[in-house]
């Protein structure tokens, strides 16, 4: 899985103009946006049989040039009006994320090439994979490697549950918390079989399927036919495949156990669904299920975030420390196209984000490239 020489230098050079400056940075942000972004392919017309699953990196490619051309005319990106003094269980969330993704968010419509791709993935991801859409064929589908996703105990008793409220429906209600300032709709509100009302917030993340027969090589043993022990072996890579809950995820759920009103909330639950693409399409192969109540400690970690980001909008200003700028958190938001701050040349985050700071800055174009320009030969 990896660029093809050309690539790699011009995404370096596309970068460079971004603002990236380090090699190392470089390449890690390149790593990390491959595993994002790159999808495996299939020729049906390769006459080699290894050579019929390919990885490409065009998606990644396409990303940079879409971020480059967005940050050419920053003047030109839509202003969001902000929410006031109200804030939503997503807002809280993306702050703990990262405060650069929060102020983005907040400042700007999302309109960008890129970040539309993520929407509409997360759209059609919600549509089909979600719960409600599992709840339906639950008992139908028998299929054992789609079914591998609900051996959790917890989706068993989530899917046994009745729906009250689904937060993706197409005239979903807002909840609102006079008291508290608060704006939100959570993705599900279900009664269990004790009369107990409970949230749940779904959450979609890529993660390579050992098991995929698209994301695998052929090799010469399983030319000769011996599979079971490759099968095995996928099998147990699958088992190994383990979850860990981000704070950011769990401080949406807990944002709606304390201020949802309308229904008295006992607990909730925030599902992961670890997904892969076979035959161009998405599917599910694996759930993890954490589940929250508000607690001592659960009600701490919910005010300091709250404080932190109440204070943020506030001031208008905090700082930024750039050794925490991770790549692999970077790569993968959404919001990266409008980031400036992943490039660890600004030490001070603005609230609203500053369209100003979205530049350009120049860069040596790769030699190895130069005779691909118009009126440099063929």
């Amino acid at each position: 899985m990896k660029y093809t020489p050309r690539q790699f230098s011009f995404a370096q050079y596309l970068l460079r103009r971004v603002g990236f400056l380090p090699q190392e940075d470089i390449n890690a942000y390149l790593q990390h946006l491959l595993l994002v972004k790159g999808r495996y392919h299939f020729n049906p017309k390769a006459k080699n049989p290894f050579k019929r699953w390919h990885y490409s990196a065009k998606a990644c490619m396409d990303a940079l040039l879409a971020e480059v051309e967005l940050k050419k005319s920053p003047k030109q990106i839509a202003l969001r009006q902000p929410l006031g003094p109200h804030f939503s269980a997503t807002s809280l969330a993306r702050y703990a994320f990262c405060p650069v993704a929060f102020s983005i968010a907040d400042s700007f419509e999302q309109n960008s090439t890129t970040s539309n791709e993520w929407i509409e993935l997360g759209d059609h991801l919600h549509q089909t994979l979600r719960l409600s859409a599992q709840h339906s064929n639950y008992r139908e589908n028998k299929d054992p490697f789609y079914r591998r996703a609900w051996q959790n105990p917890a989706i068993g008793k989530i899917m046994r549950s009745e729906p009250i409220y689904m937060g993706h429906a197409a005239l979903a209600k807002l909840f609102f918390n006079d008291e508290t300032g608060f704006v939100g709709s959570p993705d599900y509100i279900f009664n269990d079989r004790d009369g107990l009302f409970f949230v749940v917030e779904e959450k979609f993340i890529q993660q390579r399927d050992p098991m995929n027969p698209s994301a695998l090589k052929l090799d010469r043993e399983e030319l000769k036919g011996i599979l079971e022990e490759k099968n095995l072996e996928r099998q147990q890579q699958w088992e190994k495949l383990a979850f860990y809950f981000f704070e950011n995820h769990i401080l949406q759920v807990l944002a709606y156990l304390y201020n949802l009103v309308e229904y008295p909330l006992s607990y909730g639950y925030l599902v992961y669904w670890l997904y892969d693409f076979k035959d161009g399409e998405p599917y599910v192969h694996k759930a993890g299920v954490k589940k929250l109540s508000l607690t001592n400690e659960t009600m701490a970690l919910y005010q300091r975030y709250l404080n932190e980001m109440q204070t943020f909008k506030e001031r208008g200003n905090i700082n930024f420390d750039v050794l925490k700028v991770n790549a692999k958190k970077c790569a993968a938001c959404s919001l990266s196209p409008y980031c400036m701050h992943k490039t660890k040349r600004f030490n001070a985050v603005h609230y609203p984000y500053r369209s100003a700071d979205l530049r350009l800055y120049a860069a040596e174009f790769p030699s190895v490239l130069r005779s691909e320009l118009p009126g440099n030969g063929s």
